[in-house]
């Protein structure tokens, strides 16, 4: 290939981005991941997944769906063997399983199959099951949503009528609207399903509750007798295409009693029921999955701010505004395009919302571990709370995280519409986590509808939880004061900042109060629903995020101390001037006449970060493997490494080409051969 100075300049501009650090980038890669131990295993886990050519992501552009189906089972068992050929620990493996970075139909045998059983089984139970699960000797997915019912659990049709004489369950399901539809890894991959059911005994509906269900063979991988099992098909922009999401219909299906997971509620041979001490102990197993994807949308979101920013450090166009263009040499290198406001505007924000849901699932996950130990106990006084907690924040997460990773694309100019960008499949099979575990605006009145269950403890003088104990002041009457900003040291202040979104949250929850006092319908209160939740949220990642940085003072990462509370900084500032300004000026938790002063402290800011870009997307530690972009390329190199990927393509390939111009393009080019010549043609 040919070189030139621009190419080499290219790699200049990222070398000089990465001189000199204000922080440890390698801590700050230890802090993000946890420990450690946790880091180490990453390293350790990266030095043998990239030596695997299946792992590369490159040649998937190519592929057709049914290619990258095939491709995403042969990448799901060559980790397997990988997990059995190194003897990794389960943690090791989910690490592995994270660094390749690519979706399989196994994806939720981990994630949602064996969590299941393990939490909703007995001890006997959990023995049966999940020691075959480990052992791969069955595949299984987690059948819940159905054609005609996804968030309303409720509703499902799918039935388990108990049969005391055969001491089974006949799952059925009685219409075409009850099958099970968008079950990952069922279409092609899974031998079995732990399947949301209504429980019917002697006629009556106990609700909706699960069962181990057998789906194909174990000696052939056919279905069984009265199943139907298949594939639903291509995703919305082929996304999940390497994910076999399908559908089920059962046709009085015959399972054994023992297969009811029956940690928390019992049906015993004689079909007498035994409720769970508490009837939301089943929730359980849908926070866990919410529960993940907290941080999984920071990761995610990283990776595309890490593209974006490398592209951007790398890309340049225009000559500087404020070059004299008479003295200007007229080999003078354009500006880069990461030194324009709009640019740092649009993307630093970014970092700071990543690092920011990486940091508050620290915090969800010790709060679901806790009250896995309560549950495991039939203890369920944390449940509501963390049901709450995992509704908002995967609400908001999956909606800035998807947001965020279509403006990276967007800040890549024409660019980033290529494949090779890597965030056109990344944002394709990460866009339906707004629906998926629960559709984001239905979460969100889950969310409003505890808020008002706790201004009515408050109004009863009851006490209330700990994520919503701001609203305790509302109980001095201040609706309607503003905090005022006289200079921007004030919203430096970490106690600021976290009171600064404590009022407006308080605020809002208020008004939707006000608005159900009023009369008006809950069903006429979705917006007012999603404000509320919306408000909550970015509160309660606001304290998350400041109370980290106070931790890291007193333990081994106080040396990235200062970095952790520029991003905090810019992660309260960035919200009150930008996406969500319209809120705190509509509660007047901030005056508009303060905002100059706001904008003064958030232009500061993004100075501050662009001499930081690039090591701080380093430190999210993707490899150019995991993120399988030309254009995000860790040595700057975009242009070489985008020329090099096209070349593969096989449309460029002799062979295509002569085919296809002898079967389609030579008739249309001599389709007049017989006419006058073209040049003589009448035009």
């Amino acid at each position: 290939m040919v070189k030139d100075s621009q190419l080499d300049q290219m790699a200049a501009d990222m070398s000089l981005a990465r001189q000199r650090p204000s922080f440890d980038v390698k801590l700050m890669s230890t802090f993000l991941v946890g420990d450690e131990e946790s880091f180490k295993e990453r390293e350790e886990g990266r030095a043998i997944l990239e030596n695997e050519p299946l792992f590369d992501k490159e040649p998937l552009v190519f592929m057709s769906r049914e290619e990258r189906l095939r491709h995403g089972i042969k990448v799901a068992t060559r980790l397997i063997e990988l997990w059995e050929e190194h003897a990794w620990s389960p943690d090791q493996f989910a690490a592995a399983v994270k660094n390749v970075d690519m979706m399989t139909p196994v994806t939720l045998h981990y994630g949602a199959f064996i969590p299941v059983i393990l939490n909703q089984g007995t001890d006997e139970q959990v023995q049966e099951w999940i020691g075959a699960a480990l052992s791969h000797t069955i595949i299984g997915c987690y059948a819940q949503t159905e054609l005609g019912h996804g968030s309303n659990v409720g509703g499902l049709m799918t039935t388990a009528t108990f049969d005391k004489h055969s001491d089974e369950f006949v799952l059925h399901s009685p219409s075409l609207a009850a099958a099970k539809w968008w079950i990952g890894g069922l279409g092609v991959m899974s031998t079995h399903a732990v399947v949301q059911a209504q429980l019917i005994i002697d006629g009556k509906n106990y609700g909706p509750h699960i069962f181990v269900a057998p789906i194909r063979s174990l000696e052939n991988h056919k279905p069984l007798p009265n199943i139907l099992v298949g594939d639903i098909g291509p995703k919305a922009y082929g996304g999940f295409s390497s994910m076999d999401n399908g559908y089920l219909l059962f046709k009085e299906h015959r399972i054994p009693r023992k297969n009811m997971l029956m940690k928390f509620a019992k049906v015993d041979k004689n079909g007498v029921y035994r409720p769970p001490v508490h009837s939301k102990l089943s929730y359980g197993s849908m926070v866990k999955l919410r529960a993940g994807m907290v941080s999984e949308a920071g990761w995610k979101l990283g990776q595309a701010a890490t593209v974006a920013i490398r592209y951007c450090t790398v890309r340049r166009q225009f000559q500087p505004a404020n070059l004299n263009k008479a003295d200007a040499p007229t080999d003078a290198p354009e500006s880069q395009v990461i030194s324009y406001s709009g640019l740092q505007h649009r993307l630093f924000p970014l970092i700071s919302v990543a690092y920011g849901l990486i940091i508050t699932g620290f915090s969800v996950n010790r709060l679901f571990d806790e009250m896995t130990e309560q549950l495991a106990s039939e203890n369920a006084t944390l449940l509501p709370q963390v049901h709450v907690l995992t509704c908002g924040l995967k609400s908001w997460g999956t909606r800035r995280s998807c947001d965020g990773i279509e403006e990276c694309r967007k800040a890549m100019g024409g660019h980033g519409y290529s494949a090779f960008s890597g965030l056109s499949d990344l944002f394709a099979s990460y866009i339906p986590s707004n629906t998926y575990e629960g559709d984001n605006w239905i979460l969100t009145q889950q969310v409003a509808r505890f808020l008002v269950k706790e201004l009515g403890r408050l109004a009863n003088g009851k006490e209330i939880s700990a994520s919503t104990s701001y609203l305790a002041r509302l109980a001095s009457g201040d609706t309607s004061s503003s905090f005022r900003v006289s200079k921007v040291e004030q919203l430096t202040d970490l106690n600021v900042q976290v009171d600064l979104f404590a009022t407006r949250a308080a605020r809002v929850a208020f008004e939707l109060g006000q608005a159900l006092q009023s009369g008006r319908a809950w069903s006429d209160l979705n917006v007012e629903c999603w404000n509320a939740s919306v408000a909550h949220t970015e509160y309660t990642v606001m304290r998350a995020f400041a109370d980290k940085v106070e931790e890291v003072k007193k333990d081994q990462f106080a040396p990235i101390h200062d970095t952790l509370k520029m991003l905090c900084d810019l992660f309260a500032v960035s919200n009150i001037v930008g996406v969500s300004q319209a809120s705190f000026l509509a509660t007047q938790t901030v005056h508009a006449a303060d905002l100059p002063v706001i904008n003064e402290l958030y232009r500061s800011l993004l100075h501050r970060i662009s001499k930081q870009a690039i090591p701080l997307t380093d430190a999210f530690g993707f490899s150019d493997k995991n993120l399988g972009s030309a254009l995000g390329r860790h040595d700057g190199r975009a242009y070489e490494a985008l020329w090099e990927a096209v070349q593969k393509n096989p449309i460029n390939q002799e062979k295509w080409q002569q085919e296809t111009y002898e079967t389609i393009i030579k008739k249309l080019l001599h389709r007049n051969n017989s006419a006058e010549p073209v040049e003589k043609a009448k035009l």
